[in-house]
C-alpha cells in the first residue's frame, strides 16, 4: 500500500527548560529541495557528540559525516555540522519531527548554502534529510520512499509495504539520485 505525500504546514516545537517555541515550515517538493540545495552529498554519520550550550541552555549535537560522494563536484573528505538536540548530562532534548541521527547511518543530505544554522545544514530543515538502508531510501522519519511522481515523493505506508513491493516497482537509490541529478542540471 502506498501513500502519496501531501504537502501541509508543519510546526517545529522546541522544548528548552520548560519554554516552548514554534515555527512554521513551508513544505517543499523533492524537486524544490533538489534545486534549492547548494550541494547534495551522500555520506555516513561517523561521530555524534552532544553538549549543553551554556549561552542558550540548549543541548547541541556536533555531527561528523564522512562523505562518500557528492552529486556535483568532488567530494570532500568529510564535514561536520551542529544542530539543536541530543543527550547531555542525562537530559535529552529534541525538536519534534526532526531526524534522529545515529552513528553508522548512511544519509543523503541536501545542504543549504549556510550550513552553520542551529537547526541544521539542510534545505527545508528535516525535508532535506534522507536515510539509505541497503537499496531503500527513507525520508527523515525513516518511512520508505516507494516512488517519485511528478515532483513529489510517494511513501510506503510501512517498511513492510516497501519490502513487499517487487524490486521492479520499488524506487531504488539510483533512481532516487537520478531524479535529483536531473532537476539539479536544469
Amino acid at each position: 500500500m502506498e501513500k502519496h505525500f501531501s504537502p501541509r504546514i508543519s510546526v517545529v516545537i522546541l522544548l528548552t527548560a520548560g519554554v516552548l517555541s514554534a515555527s512554521t515550515v513551508t513544505p517543499l517538493s523533492l524537486k524544490e529541495i533538489s534545486t534549492r540545495a547548494h550541494r547534495v552529498t551522500i555520506g555516513k554519520i561517523e561521530r555524534i557528540t552532544s553538549y549543553k550550550d551554556n549561552a542558550s541552555g540548549r543541548i547541541v549535537s556536533h555531527v561528523e559525516v564522512a562523505e562518500s560522494h557528492a552529486l556535483s563536484g568532488a567530494p570532500s573528505a568529510g564535514f561536520a555540522f551542529d544542530m539543536v538536540g541530543g543527550t547531555a548530562g542525562g537530559i535529552r532534548q529534541w525538536i519534534a519531527g526532526f531526524p534522529s541521527f545515529q552513528v553508522g547511518d548512511r544519509v543523503v543530505l541536501f545542504l543549504a548554502e549556510d550550513t552553520a544554522t542551529p537547526l541544521g545544514p539542510t534545505v527545508g530543515l528535516w525535508q532535506g534529510v534522507f536515510f539509505l538502508d541497503g537499496d531503500t531510501v527513507t525520508n527523515h522519519a525513516r518511512r520508505p520512499v516507494a516512488d517519485i511522481r511528478g515532483e513529489d515523493l510517494v511513501l510506503a505506508e510501512t517498511a513492510r509495504d516497501a519490502v513487499a513491493q517487487s524490486s521492479a516497482s520499488r524506487l531504488s537509490v539510483d533512481s532516487f539520485l537520478d531524479h535529483v541529478r536531473t532537476w539539479r542540471q536544469r
